[in-house]
């Protein structure tokens, strides 16, 4: 990298699925000063490269696809069209699938690559390095426009994965199941960056998550610990293998990523087992997670709750898109400021202000700030609703913008997944508001059969939701997946991240009706 001029300040960004040479690039960029920036493999040509052409990396590393991700036109795409980038390194596809038709332009092979790399520290340039400097980017989902890029220092990612480590009491002859992917924090932070401080070893199961690959790598390399999103520990253990492949050796996990509904806690923690889950609550913006539980918390806490703030992190519970804050206990959108927070959305300014702002509520009559001499403190708004119980633990109720109003009531679709789930025959739920004219919205739920039970009625499942909950939010629209209907996919649709997309849920609810 350092001999085609890449150096601090730089900006390399890489496409590829889990695999040591992500390692290995990011590494080296943290050596050089530069920055990574990580490609959701999923997104379109024109996602890949409008966000390559607003963030102009000077070098970008691939590979020409793998599974059912095909870049082969892709890159030629790049190259054309976005003249920041003068080198692209190439990995070959693993399985052998895909390959570059012709000659890719200012290209190599990562094996050329590395050839007459001299193997000595004083080959590498001298570069003075912050902890402050830019070192990593990740795009947000982009669910509501296009991806935006979070600017992240070597003190943010490294923090999140410290606190991390001493939470997992994690140590370096753990071996770490990673499923989730590299380009996610998830996969950065919560997986490369605490196993970084703790010496533990990574494990990658495949490019793409593979619940089959998830469980036999467990055996095969007798893995300690286990991270995923809620919907990969379902899938792995529904799995017809799941009984007869050994777990014994699996002493904590990690779940993250998507509402984690209480049964679906229980479960994993029974029947996987996983004798020490750690539940948490966070965001790309803030480094990956702000709260943790920890092992000593009573169990109800542990599955009911997100955990309790990392140290140095502050938070508040206000009124939505306010810096009002709202009675301990009552509902409200989650702000949180700390050594996690990003430092910009990178080249857009608006939508930085927009997420990172200042509280004039803070500034006490005298007009001194929270920080002192008139300073305020700045404050990532999530978009998250939730609040504190008596002791200081999270409760995550749901996104903001997923709220249904339905006749002037909100309400939280989260609660109601989580008493579905409780439902015998219900192994996942996911609700989205749907039109009505009367009531401006209803609740639409889409649901996945345990395997072994028989689909209970509409009407069952409405009287099983009011048997604890408010009338209003017992569902009107109930569909099954695989239950035949051309309209309904037979298996959830995903973010890359391995996350039940709500997005796409709604797009089918028009047909659906």
């Amino acid at each position: 990298m350092a001999k085609d001029g890449v150096g601090k300040g730089d900006l390399v960004a890489i496409s590829l699925g889990s695999r040591v040479e992500y390692f290995e690039t990011f590494f080296a960029c943290t050596r050089l000063g530069a920055a990574l920036v990580l490609l959701n493999y999923a997104y379109t040509d024109s996602e890949m490269l409008a966000l390559l052409k607003t963030v102009q990396p000077k070098m970008v590393v691939a590979s020409p696809g793998f599974a059912y991700y095909d870049n082969t036109q892709t890159l030629p795409k790049i190259a054309a069209e976005v003249p920041s980038v003068k080198r692209f390194v190439i990995m070959d596809d693993i399985d052998g699938k895909y390959r570059l038709s012709g000659t890719l332009p200012r290209s190599c092979s990562y094996e050329q690559y590395l050839e007459p790399f001299e193997a000595s520290i004083t080959a590498l340039p001298k570069v003075s390095i912050s902890p402050h400097d830019m070192v990593n980017v990740q795009s947000t989902s982009g669910s509501t426009g296009l991806p935006k890029s979070v600017a992240l220092s070597h003190y943010n990612i490294m923090n999140c994965g410290r606190h991390i480590w001493q939470q997992t009491r994690m140590t370096a002859q753990d071996r770490i199941c990673l499923p989730v992917p590299l380009f996610h924090s998830f996969g950065m932070i919560v997986g490369i960056s605490s196993s970084t401080v703790a010496g533990s070893a990574l494990v990658l199961p495949s490019e793409i998550f593979s619940a089959k690959k998830t469980l036999q790598c467990i055996e095969k390399y007798k893995c300690t610990a286990i991270y995923g999103v809620p919907t990969m520990f379902v899938t792995e253990m529904a799995l017809k293998e799941f009984d007869s492949i050994d777990r014994s050796t699996i002493k904590f996990g990690i779940i993250a990523g998507a509402a984690m509904p209480p049964e679906l806690l229980r479960r994993i923690t029974t029947v996987f087992p996983i004798p020490r889950l750690y539940t948490c609550w966070g965001m790309t913006e803030l480094s990956s997670f702000a709260t943790m539980m920890h092992e000593t918390d009573p169990y109800e806490k542990r599955i009911k709750t997100a955990g309790r703030l990392f140290p140095n992190f502050v938070a508040k519970i206000v009124k939505p898109n306010t810096g009002e804050v709202v009675p301990w206990g009552e509902k409200g959108e989650i702000v949180v400021s700390g050594y996690g927070q990003m430092s910009e959305y990178l080249h857009n300014k608006a939508k930085t202000e927009e997420a990172l702002r200042y509280h004039q509520e803070d500034l006490q009559p005298n007009g001194v700030g929270d920080l002192g001499n008139g300073r305020l403190r700045r404050w990532m708004h999530t978009g998250d609703e939730g609040y504190l119980d008596a002791e200081g633990y999270f409760i995550i109720s749901g996104r903001i913008k997923d709220l249904v109003i339905r006749g002037g009531e909100n309400i939280a679709p989260m609660e109601i997944e989580d008493r579905l789930i409780e439902h015998e025959a219900v192994a996942q739920a996911s609700i989205v508001g749907v039109p009505d004219d009367k009531y401006g919205e209803e609740l639409g739920t889409f649901l996945e059969l345990r395997e072994g039970f028989s689909r209970p009625s509409d009407g069952e499942l409405r009287d099983f939701v009011k048997e604890k909950l408010a009338r209003f939010k017992a569902p009107r629209y109930f569909w099954w997946l695989e239950e035949g209907n051309p309209k309904i996919p037979d298996a959830w649709p995903k973010t890359a991240s391995g996350k039940i997309s709500k997005p796409d849920l709604r797009k089918l609810v028009d047909d659906l009706l």
